[in-house]
């Protein structure tokens, strides 16, 4: 197992998962949410060399990373971690085969509880990935990170620029927060552009 940026501490403290949830069922979701959902939005360049500032007996985070893994990488792998648990926390891989595990005294929610409960969970994890992507672009963090800004395919997998935290209708020259971009920059002031950050940049927008 590689190494975790949350502790079962956390994990548990922010989410209702039960405390008494073996940390080895819940340590492989944390690994797979770091490795395909953070790495996606961090690029692999970037979500390794903050790995390599932890170890066992702490990290040698600078200031700015310090603030960014605490305050915004960690929310949102706590909530993304405990999107991809769920299924698993329902559903075992025995020597049998895929078992529905049951607790005393307990019953277990079908599984389209499970689904719906699921796409909640997923709603909170989108807010904190955009919530992340949104300090990085155009919050305090912007330029504070050169692994971050300064990646390419050579080094792995690049940055998603792409926020996906919002609805399927697509308004031109409008802002997720739902602000004319055109007329932000009218006044001078600088604003970020999904469409022109998006990596490969879409094609059906113009």
């Amino acid at each position: 197992m590689g190494v975790l940026l949350i502790s079962e501490t956390k994990l548990k403290a922010f989410t209702n998962i039960n405390k008494n949830v073996d940390m080895d069922v819940l340590k492989a979701e944390v690994q797979i949410a770091q490795d395909i959902d953070l790495q996606t939005i961090l690029g692999t360049k970037f979500y390794n060399h903050l790995l390599s500032q932890v170890s066992a007996t702490g990290n040698t985070f600078n200031a700015d990373e310090t603030t960014l893994v605490n305050d915004y990488i960690q929310p949102f792998l706590i909530q993304q971690a405990y999107f991809q648990a769920i299924p698993h926390l329902m559903y075992r891989s025995m020597n049998r085969g895929i078992v529905e595990g049951m607790m005393e005294n307990a019953t277990s929610v079908d599984i389209e509880t499970m689904k719906y409960l699921r796409s909640l969970q997923k709603q909170r994890a989108d807010f904190y990935m955009t919530r992340l992507q949104d300090y990085l672009l155009i919050g305090r963090g912007q330029n504070k990170f050169p692994d971050y800004n300064t990646q390419s395919t050579i080094d792995g997998m690049i940055p998603d620029r792409t926020q996906k935290y919002n609805n399927g209708i697509f308004l031109k020259h409008t802002t997720r927060k739902g602000y004319s971009t055109r007329d932000i920059e009218n006044r001078g002031l600088r604003v970020y552009s999904e469409l022109e950050h998006e990596n490969p940049p879409c094609q059906d927008c113009y």
